[in-house]
């Protein structure tokens, strides 16, 4: 199952640049990669220009274009609202991540889905609710820290594989943690 992401670029003048990533479109890796290898204008701007499509997004444009399924290009949007309308519509993004030209930063929107207790005759039934856009370090050390705890506690029933992904995103929020946290 797939994590399916935007990444985009508000232009001063108005107009929304976006690519599509179809997996790992979560904070902790989209995210992330966005923060370590895309977090300057100049590089922002170019990934949502250039990328259009990739399966992945990896430290390089390239990279992320080697594995990917097709070649659709990148969409310009002529102004913010017909871009919030979209992702709004769009029930298939789970994240949207947008370097803001003028606060010169990457902010991420998300859904927060709820399993309702209905069913109906396509199974169970979901809501979804838009939270916004906000900061991608705020949001990002918080997902991580959730997700160190999940990778701990697999690790403590023997699966040790999940120890070295819990130590790197540790030292993720060190780096991108505005304020001090703890995730003992």
């Amino acid at each position: 199952m797939s994590t399916n992401s935007l990444v985009a670029y508000l232009s001063n003048d108005g107009t929304v640049t976006t690519s599509y990533v179809h997996w790992d479109g979560n904070t902790t890796s989209v995210g992330w990669t966005l923060l370590e290898h895309y977090n300057t204008a100049e590089k922002a701007k170019e990934l949502a220009t250039t990328l259009g499509y990739a399966s992945s997004l990896y430290e390089t444009i390239e990279k992320s274009h080697a594995d990917r399924a097709n070649t659709d290009e990148a969409i310009v949007y002529e102004n913010y609202l017909d871009f919030e309308d979209y992702i709004r519509e769009s029930s298939f993004l789970e994240y949207v991540y947008i370097w803001v030209e003028h606060r010169n930063e990457w902010q991420v929107a998300t859904w927060e889905h709820t399993k309702l207790d209905t069913i109906s005759d396509e199974g169970l039934e979901f809501r979804y609710d838009w939270n916004g856009f906000g900061k991608l370090t705020d949001v990002f050390t918080n997902e991580a820290v959730e997700a160190i705890k999940r990778f701990r506690d697999i690790a403590d029933k023997g699966n040790t594989d999940y120890i070295g992904y819990a130590e790197e995103l540790e030292a993720g929020i060190l780096k991108y943690a505005i304020e001090e946290t703890t995730y003992a």
